[in-house]
C-alpha cells in the first residue's frame, strides 16, 4: 500500500470517528430550535393582531369623524333656515346657501344639502302648486315609496339637484326606515342616522345609502315633550351618503385590508358595506362596535398577505434560523477539537506506515520516469525528422531568422527562389541580400507615416507588424543571386516559445511571376471583349438606324395609302403590311435591348406614372394584337394607389411581351391581366390564359435567349425567342420576380411581382400626346429637317393638310439658315444629316430662338440616345418608322400650346 492510501484511509478514519459528538448536539439542537421557533410564531402572531386591531381603532376614528362631520353641515344649515326664518324658506334661499358654503370641499363624500318638508296629509293637494312655483322650472311632484295616509315627509329642496333629481320630491314618510329616524329625530331633538337604504339617486347600490338628519322646529325652543316637539317639527335639514363615498378618502382604509361594517339594529345581519383587497385575505381580524346617531355599526377589519408583509416583523424563521446557527457552530467546534485529537493519535501510526510505504512508492516511481523519459525522447525524434520534412517538401520559400535578423532556416524552396544556397546564408547574412533598396526605403516611409515615428530601412521595416503580433502579408521584389528579380508575395508572423517569448520571425514567400502573367493575359482578353462588344453595339446602332431610315418611308407611305384607299380589300391588304412593319419593328427593338442587357447599359428609369393611364395603353395595344380572334381580354386593378415611381415604359414592354403571347398562343377562351398591390408596396401582375400551355420541358427553357417552348410551336406561331428572356432579364433589373404556372392544353398563369415606391408627385400631363389629334386642325409652320429624300416626301404627304406651311432642309445648316428666314412655329430634326448632324443644329437654333419648339425624329432610340436629346435641347423625339398618329399628336401638343 503506498504512503498516500494510507494518509487517506487514516484521515477518514478520523473524520468518522469525530462525528459522534457533533451529531448528539445536532439532534438536542435541533428540538430546542424546534420548540424556540413555536413561541417565536406566537408572539409573531400577537404582534399582527394588534397591528390590525390598531388599524381598525384609526378606521373607526375615521367612520365617525366623517360622519360627525356632516351632522355639523346639516346643523349649520339648521340654523341658516331658524335665523332666516321657515316661513321665509325658499329655492333662492337653499341655492345661495349651498353655493356659498362650497358643500364639495367642505363635506366630500355628502351628495348634497338639502330640507324635508313636513305637509299634513290634507295640505298635500295646496302644497305641490305652491312647491312648484317656487322653483325656476315651475315643476314640482310627490313621489311614493309605498302608498300611506300619514303625514308626508317631502324632499323640497336637495342641492345640487342634478345629481339628486330623482330625489326631488320624494315622500320619505312613505317608507319605514326613514320615516322611523325623521321621527326619533324630532322627538329627541337629536341627529339622526337612518338604517341601510337603497337612495332613489344611486339605485345602483343597494343598502348602501343613509340618510343623517336634524329636525328644524316652529319655534327657535322647541317643546319639551316628545309628541308636541314631532307636532311642531317644519321639516329636517338631512344630507344623503353613500358609505362608499363617505369611506373613499378616509387614508386609514388602505387596499391591504377588508372592512366589512354591519347595522346591528337592522333586521338584517348581512353587512352594507364590504370593502376589496389587493391579494390574499389572511386569518387575522379584529371588531368594533361603533355607536352612531342613533345607530350601531359593527366594524369588522380582516389583514391580508400585503398587510402581513408591510408590516416590521422579523423574518418568519428568524429564531429558528438563528438557533441553528449557534447548533451549527457547536457541532464545527466539537468536530475540530475531536478531529485535532483523533489526528494526533493518528499521526504516529502513518509515520510508521509511512516508512514502509515509502520504500515501495520510490521504487514504483523511478519505473514510471524511465518510461516517460524513453517516451519523449521519440517523440522529439519524430518531430525534428517531420519539420525537417515539411522544410524540405514546401513549395513556398520558408527563410526563418533571428531576433536580430540573421538568418537561421533556409529551406530548399527558397534556394530554387533564389539561386543561394543554404551553407551561403545561415547565420551570416540578413534578408536584405535579397530585397530591392529603394522597396525597403518606400515601405520605411510609409510605415513612419503610418505609426507618426521614422523607422529606419533596415529589417525592422519587414518585422515592424510581426512583433505587434500580427501576419504582415506585402508584395516585395526578390533580386536572386545572378541579379534577375522575381516579383513575390511575402507574409511574415512572430516566432515564441511555449512561454510567449520572442525568438525570431518566419518569413513565406510565394513566387507571383506565374499569377502576374496570367492576370496580364486576363486583362488582355478581357479589353478584347470589351472591343468585340462595343463594335457588336455599335454595329447594331448602324444596322439600327439604317434599317430604321427606310422603314420609315415604307410605313409612312402606307399609313398615307391607308387614308387615301377606299376600298376594303385593299385597306386590308394594307393594314397587313402596316402591321409586318410593326412586328419588324419590335424584332428590332428586341435586338436592340437584348443587347444592351447583356453589355450592361440598359438603365431603368425611376419617374413617376399613372398605373391606370399605363393599363389603358396595354389594352389598346392587347385589342389590337387580338384583331379577330374569339377570345375574351379582361383587366382588372385591385390597386388602392394609382401613381407609382418606375420605368413605365419598361412595365409596358413585359406586360406586352407576356400579353401578346397569351393571345397568340391562346385561338379561343379568355386572357385575363389583374393587377394587386402587395402589403410591401409590391405591384403584382397576373396574366392568365386558356391557351395551349407548356409542358416542364418547356417552362425550364422558357427564359433562355432564342428559345420557344418547342420547334412545333415556333413553325405555328413565329417569333425570335428573344421576348421572354428580355422580359425575364427586364424583371430582375428591377429587382423583381416572375413564377409561371402551366398545364399542357389548359392554359398558363404568369405572376410578376415588381417593387415600387408609391408617389405623391404626379405625372407629367400625358393628356395632350395622348390625344389624337386631328389634322385639319391643325395649324402653323413646320420645318422638316431630313436628309433622306424618300423620308422628306413621306411627311410631306402626311402632314399636306390645310393650314399646315412646310419647308424643308436636307441637312443642319440648311435648317439653321432657314429658321431665320421662316421663323417656323415647330421643327422636325433628323439626328444623322450630312454638313451637320441635328445635336449640332438643335443647339445653335435653341441659343437664338429657344421658343421654337423641336422634335427629334431619329431612328436612334435607344435610352442614352433619347437622354442625349433631352439634356442638348429637344423638346421631344419621335422614333422611326413615325407612326402618323403620334405625329399628328406631338405636332399638336407643341403648336396648340
Amino acid at each position: 500500500m503506498s504512503a498516500e492510501r494510507i494518509k487517506k484511509s487514516s484521515l477518514l478514519s478520523s473524520i468518522l470517528k469525530a462525528l459522534g459528538l457533533p451529531f448528539v448536539i445536532f439532534v438536542i439542537g435541533y428540538l430546542y430550535a424546534l420548540q424556540l421557533d413555536k413561541e417565536f410564531q406566537v408572539e409573531r402572531q400577537i404582534q399582527v393582531q394588534k397591528a390590525v386591531e390598531e388599524r381598525l381603532e384609526r378606521v373607526s376614528e375615521g367612520v365617525a369623524e366623517r360622519v360627525t362631520f356632516y351632522s355639523r353641515g346639516i346643523s349649520s344649515l339648521k340654523a341658516a333656515i331658524s335665523a332666516f326664518g321657515t316661513d321665509n324658506l325658499n329655492y333662492a334661499f337653499m341655492y345661495n346657501y349651498a353655493e356659498s358654503q362650497d358643500y364639495r370641499t367642505k363635506y366630500p363624500g355628502a351628495r348634497g344639502l338639502g330640507f324635508i318638508k313636513r305637509v299634513a296629509h290634507s295640505d298635500i293637494t295646496s302644497f305641490v302648486p305652491q312647491a312648484a312655483s317656487d322653483r325656476p322650472d315651475n315643476v314640482f311632484s310627490v313621489k311614493t315609496l309605498r302608498p300611506h295616509s300619514n303625514s308626508a315627509y317631502i324632499i323640497q329642496y336637495i342641492m345640487p339637484e342634478e345629481v339628486n333629481l330623482q330625489a326631488i320630491g320624494l315622500d320619505i314618510g312613505s317608507e319605514t326606515m326613514r320615516r322611523t329616524s325623521a321621527d326619533i329625530a324630532s322627538q329627541t331633538n337629536s341627529v339622526q342616522l337612518t338604517a341601510p337604504i337603497t337612495l332613489v339617486q344611486a339605485d345602483n347600490k343597494a343598502y348602501q345609502g343613509f340618510l343623517i338628519l336634524q329636525p328644524v322646529f316652529k319655534s327657535v325652543s322647541p317643546p319639551q315633550d316628545e309628541q308636541q316637539r314631532l307636532d311642531a317639527t317644519v321639516g329636517w335639514t338631512y344630507a344623503p351618503l353613500l358609505i362608499e363615498e363617505v369611506l373613499s378618502s378616509l387614508s386609514s382604509l388602505r387596499g391591504d385590508v377588508q372592512l366589512t361594517i354591519t347595522d346591528i339594529k337592522h333586521s338584517s345581519d348581512t353587512p352594507f358595506f364590504v370593502s376589496t383587497s389587493e391579494s390574499v385575505l389572511t386569518g387575522y381580524s379584529a371588531s368594533q362596535t361603533l355607536p352612531l346617531f342613533g345607530r350601531e355599526w359593527q366594524l369588522t377589519l380582516t389583514a391580508d398577505e400585503g398587510f402581513v408583509a408591510n408590516l416590521p416583523l422579523p423574518k418568519q424563521n428568524q429564531a429558528f434560523t438563528n438557533a441553528m446557527v449557534v447548533v451549527i457552530i457547536l457541532m464545527l467546534i466539537a468536530f475540530s477539537v475531536q478531529l485535532i485529537i483523533n489526528r494526533q493519535n493518528e499521526e504516529k501510526e502513518f509515520k510508521r506506515k509511512l516508512i514502509l510505504a515509502n520504500q515501495e512508492a520510490l521504487k514504483t516511481h523511478n519505473e514510471r520516469l524511465e518510461r516517460e523519459v524513453e517516451a519523449r525522447t521519440q517523440a522529439m525524434v519524430k518531430s525534428t525528422v517531420l519539420q525537417k520534412s515539411i522544410l524540405k517538401g514546401a513549395g513556398y520559400a520558408l527563410i526563418a531568422t533571428d531576433e536580430e535578423g540573421i538568418i537561421t532556416v533556409f529551406n530548399p524552396a527558397a534556394e530554387k527562389l533564389l539561386g543561394y544556397s543554404a551553407e551561403e546564408m545561415l547565420h551570416k547574412h540578413t534578408p536584405a541580400t535579397f530585397h530591392l533598396e529603394e522597396e525597403v526605403v518606400e515601405r520605411a516611409q510609409l510605415l513612419s507615416n503610418e505609426i507618426g515615428d521614422t523607422i529606419a530601412p533596415g529589417f525592422e521595416v519587414f518585422v515592424f507588424k510581426a512583433r505587434q503580433g500580427n501576419t504582415d502579408t506585402k508584395r516585395w521584389t526578390y533580386v536572386r543571386k545572378d541579379g534577375s528579380q522575381v516579383p513575390i508575395k511575402l507574409s511574415v508572423t512572430a516566432l515564441q516559445d511555449e512561454s510567449g517569448q520572442l525568438f525570431g520571425f518566419l518569413g513565406i514567400a510565394y513566387d507571383l511571376s506565374e499569377q502576374l502573367a496570367r492576370e496580364h493575359e486576363l486583362r488582355l482578353a478581357k479589353e478584347q471583349a470589351e472591343r468585340a462588344n462595343e463594335a457588336k453595339s455599335r454595329f447594331l446602332a448602324n444596322m439600327s438606324h439604317e434599317i430604321r431610315t427606310p422603314m420609315n418611308g415604307v410605313y409612312g407611305a402606307l399609313q398615307v395609302l391607308k387614308e387615301a384607299v377606299v376600298d376594303s380589300k385593299e385597306k386590308g391588304l394594307i393594314n397587313t403590311a402596316i402591321h409586318s412593319c410593326r412586328a419588324l419593328t419590335t424584332i428590332i427593338n428586341d435586338i436592340l435591348d437584348f443587347s444592351k442587357i447583356e453589355a450592361g447599359k440598359l438603365v431603368i428609369e425611376e419617374r413617376p406614372f399613372q398605373l391606370s393611364a399605363l393599363l389603358d395603353l396595354l389594352e389598346a395595344d392587347l385589342n389590337i394584337m387580338r384583331g379577330k380572334k374569339p377570345i375574351e381580354l379582361s383587366f382588372t386593378n385591385q390597386t388602392t394607389h394609382d401613381v407609382w415611381t418606375g420605368d413605365a415604359v419598361r412595365i409596358n414592354q413585359i406586360m406586352l411581351n407576356i400579353g401578346s403571347n397569351a393571345i397568340k398562343f391562346t385561338d379561343h377562351g379568355k386572357v385575363s391581366i389583374q393587377v394587386k398591390q402587395a402589403t410591401d408596396n409590391t405591384l403584382k401582375f397576373f396574366i392568365t390564359d386558356t391557351g395551349i400551355g407548356m409542358s416542364q420541358a418547356a417552362l425550364d427553357s422558357l427564359f433562355k435567349r432564342f428559345e420557344q417552348a418547342d420547334t412545333s410551336t415556333t413553325r405555328k406561331y413565329g417569333g425570335t425567342g428573344l421576348g421572354m428572356a428580355i422580359t425575364d432579364s427586364l424583371v430582375k433589373l428591377m429587382n423583381g420576380d416572375i413564377k409561371v404556372v402551366s398545364t399542357p392544353g389548359q392554359g398558363t398563369k404568369f405572376i410578376v411581382s415588381i417593387p415600387l415606391v408609391p408617389s405623391i408627385e404626379e405625372p407629367l400631363d400625358a393628356s395632350a400626346s395622348e390625344s389624337e389629334e386631328q389634322p385639319s386642325t391643325l395649324k402653323g409652320t413646320i420645318l422638316v429637317a431630313e436628309d433622306n429624300e424618300i423620308n422628306r416626301t413621306v411627311i410631306e404627304v402626311m402632314l399636306d393638310k390645310d393650314g399646315l406651311t412646310l419647308y424643308f432642309a436636307e441637312n443642319g445648316k440648311r435648317a439653321v439658315e432657314l429658321v431665320s428666314e421662316v421663323n417656323p412655329d415647330l421643327i422636325l430634326m433628323d439626328i444623322q444629316m450630312p454638313e451637320m448632324d441635328g445635336i449640332e443644329a438643335c443647339k445653335i437654333i435653341k441659343s437664338s430662338h429657344p421658343q421654337i419648339p423641336i422634335i427629334a425624329v431619329t431612328a436612334n432610340a435607344m435610352a442614352t440616345d433619347i437622354s442625349l436629346y433631352e439634356s442638348v435641347g429637344f423638346d421631344n423625339y419621335l422614333a422611326k418608322p413615325v407612326d402618323i398618329d403620334m405625329l399628328y399628336s406631338a405636332i399638336g401638343e407643341h403648336l396648340n400650346s
